[in-house]
C-alpha cells in the first residue's frame, strides 16, 4: 500500500543526486568577498562625498555652542 503514492522511476531516469554541500558553501563564501568588495568601495566613496556636510554641521553645533563673552 505504501508503494502508491510514491513515484515511479523510470527505466532510463537516474535518480537525483544530492548536491555536495562544499558547492553551496563556496557559494556563500565567494557572494559574501563580493559583498564586502562593494561595500569596501561604496563607504569611503559616500563619506568623501557627504565630507563636507558633515564638517559644516560640526561646525555649526561648535558656534552654537561658544559662549559670549560679558
Amino acid at each position: 500500500m505504501s508503494d502508491q503514492f510514491s513515484s515511479p522511476v523510470l527505466p532510463n531516469e537516474t535518480p537525483a543526486k544530492k548536491k555536495n554541500p562544499w558547492i553551496t558553501v563556496l557559494i556563500i563564501v565567494i557572494v559574501l568577498i563580493v559583498l564586502c568588495c562593494i561595500c569596501a568601495l561604496l563607504v569611503p566613496t559616500i563619506l568623501a562625498l557627504l565630507g563636507p556636510s558633515v564638517g559644516n554641521v560640526f561646525s555649526n553645533i561648535l558656534e552654537g555652542l561658544v559662549t559670549p563673552t560679558p
